[in-house]
């Protein structure tokens, strides 16, 4: 016991070093050095203080003073700014490919496309996720980081010694990313007042915020994650974002990379209002508030170099797919923001195009999509807004706890059904160890995705609630197969006990004079058995040890030519150590825990592992009949589950995986993979048939006869009957006596099961009035068909449900007919079952009876399990 306890705190330490070590970026400390936040907030609003002072054309590369007194915007730091009329251009050509109609009549500087693009033709509030594909374009010079000083660029921090390699360096040409906007209600906006001109679609805009996750697939690395603020003109649908780090002001110098003038003014005045707040909020500095990391946090003492970026969003227009009852689209979204209950129709998607442009790095980042790639090539980015995705994610949790609902009543069935010893005995522990771990993976991640849960609260607390009841039964069920299945382990399991062997006197000659009366055996008599007591059986007790001390029993009663030799142990008050059934919970606990860190830290992985990744989980989840055809291989069962339940189980368990495999807009926005489906489909197809063939051709079907040998021992319940066994008394009882002539092994029904009649087929139908002539010559043709194939039919009363059972017996000196085979001759064996102290059953009569007693109906011997 201690030695356990000791592996299980072994097990918990390598799980905590391991999510250390696959965590990534460390967090910040909850304190800072005072002259570090002092230094910090100091050049924040020094970078304020720039952008209150600049205009639109102050930051002109071109020229020889148009750079700005920002860090990035300077022109010593060596960025790649000329490549920003490009950005601009690439970012136009964006805007008047989303609307066609747009006219161009600002001789070839795009002005007009910008400023008098049409109102309320796209979504005006861009919450949501999008997620496609992008193809990477080098920029005008290449840049390594060997071209940057960041001691110059930004001193006094902690920047690595040497040249490292920078994080969020994109080196491939192809790969997704998946973009998450957040624009709430509560954010700040801004709208500038035409007076002596007409309105413009730039005079509008709002803050906006961006996660962003790069995924290099042709390169095979990891995927890069990054968080960017900008702002939103929602009546021109267009989206600047930019990354802030201690190398890169990015939010300061954001309005200077807008597209043009009036775009410059309105993002000036907003992130004027909305800066000045936050430095006022930062009485004690805790960080960047406009920082790119995820964490919300960096330690200027502790920097990671990063490739900075700047990104330009283009929303599409949804005139064109607009098939809803509301006429505008303002309306719309009232709606889906605030439900009242009327019909929307069919809600457009989310679709936008993407530049993003990295200045220290040097190459683009595009959306693939027409038109320079074909439709079928890429749409861009496409995906739903928050309201969406949250009605639809509520929609497919409650969908997935009726799932879960579903298995928990196959669940309450089957445990109906497996209520003895016997049943129990049968069960794949393993087979219901891997469902518990599963649903209780299920339940830690909904339980922890409810603490963060707003709209998609109730339908997650219903799959926890599901998952936590079929999680506590199956924990029940396998708790009673596991103390039922113990005594089994515990005989397989070495012990400490060193055994010796010791060696009886002889048994003394038997005098057969002896005073007994009684009469010698006959010569076709088989050997003495010894006279078994009678064995009473409770419901509860087990079976496993019973059997194994019966047969030991009937083994020690057995007469032999060798002297009987019987081993003793040294301490036999010692027995093998157990594992108690709460260490398995915690076994599977860890298990369950790792496998939550691991997926948890795959989603950082290259494609090509995390793929890998997904389907070993997944198809090592699948396989979990595999350890129940083990389990009737080794002990010779079958039927440990009903149909009902394997058919049940699979195909609902299958269900969530077929979602995420097969639909493209599911709302994880995993990538479907038809094909791997299909394979999954096919392998829990195969264990399926397996099954089948082990349930109707028996259990070792498949098995070849040479690993026979390093199987353990098993009673054959459906053996092959031949008279050439009447000498060694194999045959069951009842069938050593019948008769060999043309249907004389049609017997009439008789009051004791070990005798049969050796009356003919029409002494059978005159004595059984129902029978019909048609009967009749249906009985004569199979009598004379067994016949011509060295058969005869035995009829014998089976004791349990008092009918007549007909026993095909191959006669004595004829060849094996066609039936033996174990194919051809499997249902004509499968209709009756033998026992091993000779008596003889229905198979479906003795099969229920072993369901709850391992004895014979007859004599009460004890069986071996079926």
């Amino acid at each position: 016991m201690p030695q356990a306890i000791e592996n299980i705190r072994i097990i918990l330490i390598l799980v905590l070093v391991f999510w250390v070590l696959t965590s990534g970026d460390v967090d910040t400390p909850l304190t800072l050095d005072p002259s570090a936040s002092n230094s910090r907030l100091a050049r924040q609003r020094h970078a304020l203080q720039v952008l209150n002072a600049t205009e639109w054309g102050d930051f002109s590369p071109d020229l020889p003073n148009g750079y700005l007194n920002l860090t990035g915007f300077r022109q010593d730091d060596g960025y790649a700014w000329e490549d920003l009329d490009h950005f601009r251009g690439r970012c136009r050509e964006w805007s008047r490919n989303a609307f066609s109609f747009v006219a161009h009549g600002d001789g070839g500087t795009g002005e007009n496309d910008w400023v008098k693009g049409p109102e309320q033709i796209t979504w005006l509030n861009a919450s949501g996720t999008v997620s496609g594909e992008w193809v990477r374009q080098p920029g005008t010079s290449e840049r390594q980081a060997t071209n940057y000083n960041l001691s110059a660029i930004s001193p006094g921090l902690g920047w690595p010694a040497g040249h490292t390699e920078w994080d969020r360096n994109i080196t491939g040409s192809y790969g997704t990313v998946l973009v998450r906007l957040s624009e709430g209600a509560e954010d700040t906006e801004y709208e500038e007042k035409a007076k002596d001109r007409k309105p413009l679609s730039s005079d509008l805009v709002r803050e906006v915020s961006a996660s962003v996750e790069f995924q290099d697939v042709a390169s095979g690395s990891s995927s890069w994650d990054m968080h960017l603020h900008g702002v939103h003109w929602p009546r021109q649908g267009a989206i600047l974002l930019a990354t802030t780090s201690e190398k890169f002001a990015g939010i300061f110098g954001l309005p200077h990379l807008a597209p043009g003038e009036h775009f410059f003014n309105t993002s000036q005045q907003l992130l004027n209002k909305t800066i000045q707040e936050n430095l006022e909020r930062s009485v004690s500095d805790t960080g960047n508030p406009w920082t790119s990391e995820l964490s919300g946090t960096e330690d200027p003492w502790s920097l990671t170099p990063h490739c900075e970026y700047v990104m330009y969003l283009q929303l599409h227009s949804i005139e064109s797919s607009l098939h809803s009852p509301f006429s505008d689209v303002a309306d719309l979204e009232n709606e889906l923001r605030h439900p009242s209950g009327a019909p929307l129709g069919r809600i457009p998607p989310l679709r936008m195009s993407l530049v993003a442009w990295s200045p220290d790095c040097s190459y683009f980042l595009e959306s693939k999509g027409p038109p320079h790639y074909a439709a079928i090539d890429g749409q861009h980015l496409v995906g739903m807004k928050d309201e969406v995705y949250n009605y639809t994610a509520s929609r497919m949790l409650l969908t997935f706890g009726a799932v879960l609902l579903g298995q928990l009543w196959l669940f309450q069935q089957q445990i109906r059904e497996t209520i003895t010893p016997s049943t129990k005995g049968r069960v794949g522990f393993y087979t219901a160890s891997m469902m518990l771990l599963a649903d209780g993976v299920v339940f830690s991640a909904a339980s922890a995705w409810s603490l963060s849960a707003i709209s998609s609260l109730l339908p997650v607390l219903v799959v926890s609630f599901a998952s936590l009841m079929l999680m506590t039964l199956e924990g029940n069920f396998l708790r009673d197969v596991y103390h039922i299945q113990a005594p089994q382990r515990s005989r397989t399991r070495p012990t400490n006990n060193t055994p010796r062997a010791t060696t009886p006197p002889p048994a003394p000659a038997e005098n057969n004079n002896n005073n007994n009366n009684t009469l010698p055996q006959p010569v076709t008599a088989g050997p003495p058995r010894v006279a078994s007591p009678p064995i009473i059986i409770p419901s509860d007790q087990d079976i496993d040890a019973e059997i194994a001390e019966a047969t030991a029993a009937g083994a020690a009663a057995v007469p032999s030519a060798l002297p009987q030799t019987t081993t003793t142990t040294t301490n036999p008050n010692t027995q093998p150590a157990i594992r108690s059934f709460s260490q398995v919970v915690t076994f599977l606990f860890l298990i369950g825990t790792v496998l939550l860190f691991i997926t948890a830290a795959s989603s950082s992985w290259a494609v090509t592992i995390r793929t890998l990744y997904r389907n070993t989980i997944t198809f090592t989840y699948f396989s979990m009949w595999i350890p129940q055809i083990v389990r009737n291989i080794l002990r010779n069962s079958r039927q440990a589950f009903s149909w009902r339940f394997i058919i049940g189980q699979s195909t609902l368990r299958l269900v969530p995986f077929a979602y995420f495999y097969l639909y493209e807009d599911n709302f994880l926005f995993v990538k479907t993979d038809p094909q791997t489906f299909c394979v999954l489909l096919g392998w829990v197809w195969c264990q399926f048939c397996y099954l089948w063939f082990q349930d109707v051709l028996g259990p070792r079907t498949g098995i070849p006869r040479f690993l026979h040998r390093w199987l353990p021992e098993v009673w054959d319940y459906h053996p092959l009957l031949k008279e050439d066994n009447i000498e060694s008394g194999v045959l069951p009882i009842g069938l050593s006596k019948c008769d060999d002539s043309p249907g004389g092994g049609r017997a009439t029904r008789s009051g004791s099961i070990s005798q049969s009649s050796t009356k003919t087929t029409d002494n059978i139908l005159a004595g059984g009035s129902s029978s019909s002539s048609s009967g009749e010559r249906d009985h004569r043709e199979r009598d004379k068909e067994a016949e011509r194939s060295g058969i005869k039919i035995c009829c014998v009363d089976c004791t349990i449900c008092k009918e007549v059972l007909e026993v095909p017996v191959v006669k004595e000196g004829a060849a094996e007919p066609a039936f033996a085979n174990p194919v051809a001759g499997l249902f004509a064996r499968r209709a009756y079952m033998v026992t091993p102290c000779r008596h003889i059953f229905h198979t479906e009569c003795l099969g229920g009876w072993l369901k709850v007693r391992l004895q014979c109906p007859i004599c009460r011997e004890a069986l071996p399990p079926l």
